[in-house]
């Protein structure tokens, strides 16, 4: 009997605890949601008329396939966004930035080989092989590549996200949404929850100054 009381002030402090951990998540969400919403608001654009001219492309990665002969279609609405970007003369060239893993997985040579077949001049496209997430994809285009106003090119929230993180490092940046698609339930969880988690990491980079984990000597843009 003597036990009980001891269990019940067990018990009672750890759901404090979950309450407390509740909270705190929330609250991050609520900044990071704050956070991208105020920065890239009326930035983030759905026609190619809407971009400034006289910038930079910056196209994020993503993988090709979903799975082994599976389009994955936010790559494949990703890239068509970018060249139509490119048709319209409102940039001088594209980075493509991504993940270069492994031998047999190469987001950005994916990706230039994409835009080649939809148009674009192989001498306009530049590879960043180091953007292995999209807050060092952003202070690479500025730091490495010496891009001082960019169109980056996603889907609507992460466009979002990147336009904020610029604009928080003092880049000019505004961004064309690539079309989504219609997704299923289960998948369109994992998206939100993913993206969530992204913008608490991205208010983390932000606040420490982060350095992203490659960076290297300059490179000169094509222009």
């Amino acid at each position: 009997m003597s036990d009980s009381p001891r269990k019940k002030s067990l018990l009672r402090r750890f759901l404090e605890l979950c309450l407390w951990g509740v909270l705190a998540i929330g609250l991050l969400i609520g900044l990071s949601e704050g956070w991208v919403l105020l920065l890239s608001h009326g930035r983030c654009h759905d026609s190619v008329a809407e971009c400034q001219p006289n910038s930079v492309g910056l196209v994020l990665g993503c993988s090709k396939y979903i799975r082994r002969g599976y389009n994955n279609y936010f790559y494949v609405n990703r890239m068509k966004a970018a060249a139509k970007l490119w048709r319209s003369g409102k940039v001088r060239c594209l980075i493509v930035s991504g993940d270069n893993r492994a031998m047999n997985y190469n987001e950005p040579r994916d990706m230039k080989n994409s835009l080649i077949q939809l148009g674009v001049p192989a001498d306009r496209i530049v590879c960043d092989f180091a953007g292995i997430c999209t807050y060092d994809s952003v202070v690479r285009a500025n730091k490495i590549f010496g891009a001082d106003k960019l169109i980056i090119v996603s889907q609507e929230p992460h466009a979002e996200r990147a336009v904020a993180i610029a604009r928080q490092l003092d880049i000019e940046a505004e961004g064309l949404n690539a079309p989504s698609f219609a997704m299923k339930r289960s998948a369109l969880i994992r998206f939100y929850l993913r993206e969530r988690a992204a913008r608490i990491s991205m208010v983390y980079d932000i606040i420490t100054n982060r350095t992203p984990h490659h960076m290297g000597q300059p490179v000169r843009l094509p222009y």
